[in-house]
């Protein structure tokens, strides 16, 4: 079997960052990190190197713009698929 793809989800809203996590897990091929905020989800991202980052737009301390200018910043993150 192949390995399963990492996702990182960066949302501030609870329900949906643990609803698409729910969601992405129960397919059984994802293995999904979660932030809160964008400064965690750099952080995340610079230390698991996910294959996808799922962001919202809208968020406290870092929002999804500075999240994806940081990370393009950064050459091991640069290239990761990137969704709003």
């Amino acid at each position: 079997m192949k390995n399963k793809k990492t996702i990182l989800i960066i949302e501030d809203n609870i329900d949906i960052r643990e609803g698409t996590t729910e969601i992405l897990e129960l397919t059984g091929r994802y293995d999904v990190i979660t932030a809160e905020n964008g400064r965690i989800g750099v952080d995340l991202a610079t230390r698991h190197i996910p294959d996808l980052i799922l962001c919202d737009i809208m968020m406290p301390e870092l929002d999804g713009y500075g999240v994806l200018f940081m990370l393009s910043k950064i050459e091991s993150t640069a290239k990761i698929p990137f969704i709003f």
